[in-house]
């Protein structure tokens, strides 16, 4: 197995990916949505590139009636 050390800006979005797996949706899908390339997508997807905007995540929410609690906001406990 090949182990790549990857520099992540922040946690994936892996609930969010699950998701998207599960109801058949694109990346390029939301993309689209939030007027950002396909790379930008992913990208924000896996912690390689900034985190989706309160503006984004509104709009994400709004389309597939999900709770942004439950996908994009992390609650770390001590």
């Amino acid at each position: 197995m090949n182990s790549r050390n990857i520099k992540r800006r922040h946690e994936p979005y892996s609930k969010f990916k699950a998701f998207l797996y599960e109801n058949n949706i694109k990346q390029e899908e939301i993309a689209e949505l939030i007027g950002k390339s396909s790379v930008a997508v992913n990208q924000k997807l896996n912690g390689t590139g900034g985190d989706f905007s309160i503006a984004e995540v509104r709009i994400i929410c709004k389309k597939y009636n999900i709770s942004a609690d439950d996908f994009f906001i992390t609650q770390k406990v001590s």
